[in-house]
């Protein structure tokens, strides 16, 4: 869809469109996060395109990008080519688009662009949607109808669902899906009450375009007479440019004349068999049109395979012969009309020798009779068939299960595999397989992996006796609401309805909650028979069951306060948050509105971009002259040190304004040039860096140090299997100390670099005399003082 809409929106003079992340996810239906962190790198990853920063006066502005097809297309110069649009297609294209799925914006000065028809579609799977309603609008005739592809589709599956999938390049159920959101929507319409058995996809939008452009059209040529005869259309004219008279017309088609007719070319079965039945495969069969049927006229259904056809005769004693090249041929000389369907038929000896299914009353398949329920005659279905419900007044009929459970939930649904069959749309059952899946997880963490499916299987069962009975009229609600979800009757994660899911059995804590409350009970006993002896057993239990209510309504009255203490003090910690949140944000908004430190540029967040690089740039020609003076310079001489320095840092500024003349001379802004300007200098750092490490490498100490780890290692050779392995071991831990050493002499040489600059004891108690003479300075300035005072302070200066 990022392929799409860069061909959309290129001009027709350049490959380049400058678009913003956010902008482009508005277009194709996500967020600027998701095109950041997802489509980018596919779009790089894939080779599809390329991209590079789109830099203005202020900055970054966004992406340039550039569609490799588009660029070679432009560049080859073949007009023929595919995407060698010009301006006006690229127009068209760009309002049709516009009117699919455009995100819509109301400029001050410009004109209003409406949103698109998918402009409200965004998250997960939007692109697919504009991309599938955008290649079935294209391929929609004038009457909005969409050609639909050939060939048997699966079963539970319709023409039109394939009929995406190939546009998309996807399978069936992909192409169901997306059919049935834009359906949902009202974008497209598959005709007929019953989505599986009706050929027809059509989309309105296009169906309204075209009939508004042909009222138009008509209102135009509103003046125009054309003349008709009783038996037909006239076709000629005065032969001085008359306009031609349409001759036959109809719905999604025009014939100008009668010569007009050309051959269509033969069409593929459309219940062929193994066109589309894999889901993997992304093939199709090609179309080349569709036969739209008359209205009530009855349509083939979507998946029923073609039958054979069968000769009219057999031969009366079964063999069959194939002399004439075909099977099924009849004996010579037998070439009479078949006998009526039922002769023979009341015979007993074929009636007591029929199929099996006959004599359980099921009716004999060759007669396609109504098979009879045996549950109505007091047996018992087989497994693997089910009493499919009718209306009042029929008889129920067998049909065998739609599907097999799935895959790794045999036994957590085999115990309502009943519901589960009652579960007709593909897509519900694959809800609720993925919602029992991890249920399963869940379980397998707590009872393990060995036991969870047992475990599930039993809750499932349980739940179907707490029915005591009662059908179950929502299958889907009933698992996913009653008999998937744990209850846990204490605190224990394991329990399930007082049962252990780890260890089996009753549920340790439910036991002890249950004691608890027993105890209470006797305990009230105990209390009231020893306050009142002597009075009646119903008085006494009367009395019981008042103090065990009191009890039990204190207890659950100390519970609630200790959840509205609980839910105060939440409360007063999400105030907290709150506040702490509100200062931060606080503190970010001042942070950001702050100016620059060093030009003074306002709302910069204290530092702009300017600056920065600037500062960076000094940092890293800071860390290059270190880095110089470090190898050459003698650290424990500090003039020498100070003399190197300025030597290295003129060098160095000297080599970066050669470097950056040329880009001065070609006028480029002062932000590129510090850009340029910071990745020399880190090049030069880094260059210095690798310098100074192969000096050290070098070094007397570091060569030591790999000679003395060598010949340590060398010394425990005897554990190694053979010499080559000792050896090779040996030089990798030489190599290693031979680093170490390295690291540490480069700290030490930074160490000493610093004590050189740092100043001498002399030279800070100077310093600190002249702070002081200039505060002392400043006091007398402002106080009233003679020329005494005046030589009083030289004195002191002096002293």
């Amino acid at each position: 869809m990022t392929a799409v809409m860069l061909l959309v929106k290129a001009p027709a003079g350049d490959v380049v469109v400058k678009l913003t992340t956010t902008e482009m996810g508005r277009w194709i239906g996500v967020s600027g996060s998701c095109v950041d962190h997802t489509v980018l790198p596919e779009f790089r990853k894939r080779g599809v395109g390329e991209t590079k920063p789109w830099v203005g006066e202020s900055g970054v502005l966004g992406l340039e990008w550039t569609l490799r097809a588009l660029r070679e297309a432009r560049a080859g110069g073949d007009r023929r080519h595919p995407l060698a649009l010009d301006k006006k297609d690229l127009a068209t294209l760009l309002r049709f688009c516009e009117a699919l799925f455009a995100p819509g914006w109301a400029p001050k000065d410009g004109p209003v662009t409406p949103p698109g028809l998918l402009a409200a579609r965004q998250g997960r799977g939007a692109a697919t949607d504009r991309l599938a309603l955008l290649l079935l609008a294209l391929q929609a005739r004038a009457n909005g109808r969409v050609a639909l592809v050939g060939g048997s589709v699966k079963s539970h599956r319709g023409r039109a669902d394939a009929t995406a999938a190939k546009a998309l390049g996807c399978s069936v159920s992909g192409g169901s899906k997306v059919i049935d959101r834009l359906e949902d929507r009202g974008l497209v319409v598959v005709g007929g009450e019953e989505k599986f058995s009706k050929a027809r996809l059509l989309i309105p939008a296009i169906a309204e375009a075209c009939r508004r452009r042909t009222a138009v059209a008509a209102g135009e040529h509103s003046g125009e007479v054309r003349r008709e005869s009783a038996g037909g259309c006239s076709c000629g004219g005065d032969g001085q440019g008359a306009e031609t008279v349409m001759v036959l017309s109809g719905e999604g088609w025009e014939q100008q004349s009668f010569d007009d007719v050309e051959a269509v070319p033969p069409r593929r079965p459309a219940a062929g068999l193994g066109d589309l039945e894999g889901l993997d495969e992304p093939e199709f069969p090609e179309f080349s049109g569709e036969i739209v049927p008359e209205a009530g006229a009855a349509q083939r259904p979507s998946a029923g395979p073609l039958h054979a056809t069968h000769p009219r005769g057999g031969s009366p004693d079964g063999s069959l012969s194939v002399d004439a090249g075909f099977s099924g041929e009849a004996a010579l000389g037998r070439g009479g009309l078949p006998e009526c369907a039922r002769v023979r038929e009341d015979e007993p000896g074929l009636v007591q020798g029929g199929d099996a299914g006959a004599e359980r009353g099921f009716g004999s398949p060759l007669r396609g009779e109504q098979p009879t329920s045996p549950v109505a005659e007091g047996g018992d279905p087989p497994r693997d068939v089910r009493v499919k419900p009718v209306g009042p007044g029929r008889r129920g009929v067998l049909a065998r299960r739609p599907e097999a459970l799935p895959k790794g939930l045999e036994m957590v649904l085999g115990t309502v595999h009943y519901l589960w069959e009652r579960i007709t749309r593909s897509s519900t059952r694959e809800y609720v397989a993925a919602a029992v899946r991890r249920q399963l997880e869940v379980v397998r963490g707590i009872a393990g992996p060995q036991y969870a499916e047992q475990v599930l299987a039993e809750r499932f069962e349980r739940r179907l006796a707490q029915q005591m009975g009662a059908p179950v009229t929502d299958p889907v609600g009933w698992i996913l609401g009653r008999g998937l979800v744990q209850r846990a009757w204490c605190w224990s994660h394991a329990c399930d309805e007082g049962l252990r899911m780890d260890v089996g059995g009753q549920c340790p804590s439910c036991q002890t909650l249950v004691a608890d409350r027993r105890g209470l009970r006797a305990r009230i006993a105990r209390e009231t028979d020893r306050e009142l002896q002597g009075v009646s057993p119903e008085m006494v239990q009367a009395e019981i069951e008042r103090r065990l209510h009191l009890a039990v309504s204190e207890e659950a009255a100390a519970r609630q306060a200790r959840w509205e203490r609980t839910a105060i003090q939440q409360r007063a910690r999400g105030e907290v948050l709150e506040q702490r949140r509100a200062a931060q944000a606080q503190a970010e908004q001042a942070r950001l509105a702050a100016p620059c430190t060093d030009c003074g540029t306002p709302e910069a967040a204290g530092m702009c971009l300017v600056c920065t690089l600037r500062r960076s740039v000094q940092e890293l020609v800071s860390e290059a002259v270190d880095l110089a003076v470090m190898a050459h310079a003698d650290l424990s001489d500090a003039a020498a040190v100070a003399a190197l320095t300025a030597q290295c840092a003129a060098d160095t500024r000297a080599l970066l304004d050669r470097h950056l003349q040329p880009l001065y001379a070609q006028g480029l802004e002062e932000v590129q040039v510090l850009f340029a300007a910071k990745d020399i200098a880190q090049r030069v750092r880094d260059r210095r860096h690798q310098t100074l490490q192969g000096q050290l490498m070098l070094s007397q100490e570091a060569l030591a140090e790999a000679d003395l780890a060598y010949e340590a290692k060398l010394r425990a050779a005897h554990c190694f299997p053979d010499r080559e392995t000792a050896l090779a071991v040996a030089q990798q831990c030489a190599d290693e100390a031979q680093e170490r050493a390295v690291r540490f002499l480069l700290a030490q040489r930074a160490e000493q670099l610093a004590g050189a600059r740092r100043p001498s004891r002399t030279e800070r108690r100077a310093a600190r005399r002249t702070h002081r003479l200039r505060e002392l300075s400043d006091g007398a300035g402002d106080a009233t003082c003679g020329p005494s005072d005046g030589r009083d302070l030289e004195a002191v200066g002096s002293a």
